[in-house]
């Protein structure tokens, strides 16, 4: 999963919603120079990610991802599920799409501080290129991905094209209503459990 489905996993708690952006950005075990909420939002943000790569029903989705390696092939599923999500933003969310994308913002700004460079930078592009309110149209999922694939020739099988996506759109509907659940509902166990603190 990407951005929209960490932030909406964030619950709204600001310091959470940081936390999981940092995820992405943050490398290493010793976390203690963040402030705690965020801390447990960096380390929620690896339980999902840990939870989403081993899950059964995503395995046959990945091998069916066509022209991209299965080494690959997660990162399209993760990236096409934040196109569902903002597709079914109504079912999954009390709060509106453009709510949510502002609250994230809000919640970014207010924990600037604790950021990495990167994430800095980042966080400047998912306002202004208003990324998680457009992941509704598969026009911004291609270019979501192409920007993925230019970060390495590694990555280059990645730059798919909406044309390619639209078959691909369809055949992930039925793993992504199976999973999703299952993803939200590891998410509040999470947070229910005692604090950990292993990555």
């Amino acid at each position: 999963m990407n951005f929209l489905a960490h932030s909406l996993l964030g619950f709204n708690r600001s310091a959470l919603i940081a936390g999981q952006f940092c995820g992405d950005f943050v490398r290493g075990s010793d976390l203690s120079r963040f402030p705690t909420e965020i801390e447990r939002g960096i380390r929620l943000h690896r339980h999902l990610d840990r939870f989403t790569d081993t899950h059964a029903v995503l395995t046959p989705a990945r091998q069916h991802v066509p022209n991209v390696p299965l080494r690959l092939a997660g990162i399209v599923v993760d990236v096409m599920f934040d196109h569902y999500l903002a597709r079914r933003w109504e079912q999954v969310c009390e709060i509106s799409l453009e709510q949510h994308a502002d609250l994230v913002h809000l919640a970014l700004e207010e924990h600037e501080l604790h950021f990495p460079p990167k994430l800095k930078r980042f966080m400047q592009l998912l306002k202004r290129e208003d990324i998680l309110q457009k992941n509704i149209h598969l026009e911004a999922i291609e270019l979501t991905l192409s920007r993925i694939a230019s970060r390495s020739t590694k990555f280059a099988p990645l730059a798919l094209t909406t044309t390619e996506l639209e078959p691909l759109r369809d055949s992930l509907v039925e793993p992504f209503t199976t999973f999703f659940p299952a993803l939200h509902q590891a998410a509040l166990e999470y947070l229910a459990s005692p604090e950990r603190r292993v990555s």
